[in-house]
């Protein structure tokens, strides 16, 4: 999914106002010097006319057709875009930009059948008054749509950047219990930081390579998963819901230690609200078992055979286990999802370039 890559360049009533003057007054028409006046100014104002409004047009349609189409989009960023923007008033301003064509058809038209009427100078100066004049109050009209498309455009570019065909791991748990450490463990490329929307604090995206290429990413979700879903606000909750698209597998970072500011009762609820709220298997990684005592390590285990939740030993600040972990993870419930995006991406770099 790569709708960022399209979003075109919006500008304001007043940027286009000032952007049809200047291309207005630049076009040239190329005449006879044998014609009279009039008919030479006559040519000049019919070519202004069809060429602003084809240019005018043209910057609509673009504008509409590389806007992403919400219904197409990935449920997870359709829910992201959701909850940053208001998709009433983003389908709103693209239907009246898109229907906009129909009144600038029809005052060139009326511009072009006054200026091939008009018996002299005057009545051409006339028409051309009257076809800027209009052209610039249609602009001024669809202000508020453009502004609208504008903000709408500049919040989608801040969207992370996250495959939605690639299998997804999610890592989670309470804060300073290893998310990040794990997703640099496991990284053969450096991760990426990018802004979430909802929270000053930031996702952190790896990517493992299979087979010899990146096929699979890691997220960790800092700021999302952090406290009970139930203390949530409802947009803070959308946002979790939004990954949920996301997430093949879910790897749900405990600390024995309790270094991490939180008890065990704590992170366990939180376990249990993030996998009844997840459709994704959940796996726990018992972090940090190189500072941990064996009875603080023994103490999680029995607890988490209790619940029925499968746990892997790990030190995410020595690398210990995390990869084999990972790899567990793509060799059982990943291996189905990683098969299929292999051989599309296969597919992919065998198929011909467009012409």
């Amino acid at each position: 999914m790569n709708f960022k890559s399209t979003l075109p360049y919006i500008p304001s009533a007043e940027e286009a106002v000032r952007q049809f003057i200047n291309r207005y007054k630049a076009i040239e028409a190329r005449s006879p010097t044998s014609l009279p006046g009039v008919e030479r100014l006559r040519r000049l104002e019919s070519a202004r006319v069809k060429g602003t409004s084809g240019w005018l047009l043209s910057m609509f349609k673009g504008i509409a057709y590389n806007m992403p189409f919400i219904n197409d989009l990935h449920p997870f960023y359709r829910e992201l875009i959701g909850i940053i923007i208001s998709i009433d008033e983003y389908k709103h301003s693209l239907g009246k930009l898109t229907n906009s064509s129909r009144a600038i058809n029809s005052i060139s038209r009326d511009a072009l059948r006054m200026i091939k009427a008009a018996q002299d100078k005057d009545e051409i100066i006339k028409a051309r008054r009257m076809y800027v004049s209009r052209i610039i109050d249609l602009i001024n009209d669809l202000g508020p749509e453009l502004r609208t498309l504008k903000e709408a455009a500049i919040k989608m570019s801040r969207l992370p950047s996250i495959s939605v065909e690639k299998p997804t791991i999610v890592v989670s748990g309470m804060p300073n219990t290893g998310k990040s450490s794990l997703v640099a463990c496991v990284s053969t490329k450096k991760p990426e930081i990018a802004d979430y929307p909802f929270t000053t604090k930031q996702i952190i995206i790896g990517h493992v390579k299979v087979y010899g290429i990146y096929a699979v990413q890691v997220i960790d979700t800092p700021g999302l998963l952090d406290r009970p879903l139930s203390e949530r606000n409802k947009i803070e909750l959308q946002a979790i819901l939004a990954l949920r698209h996301l997430a093949d597998s879910i790897v749900f970072m405990v600390d024995p230690t309790q270094h991490s500011g939180y008890t065990l009762n704590q992170q366990l609820n939180l376990l249990k609200e993030v996998s009844q709220s997840f459709k994704a298997n959940v796996v726990v990684a018992i972090n940090k078992v190189d500072l941990a005592s064996e009875e603080e390590v023994k103490t999680v285990e029995d607890t988490l055979r209790s619940l029925g939740f499968p746990y892997r030993l790990t030190s995410a600040l020595k690398c210990t286990g995390t990869r084999e972990l990972v790899d567990e993870l793509i060799n059982g419930p990943l291996r189905s999802k990683l098969i299929d995006y292999l051989r599309i991406t296969h597919e992919r770099a065998l198929s011909p370039e467009p012409k």
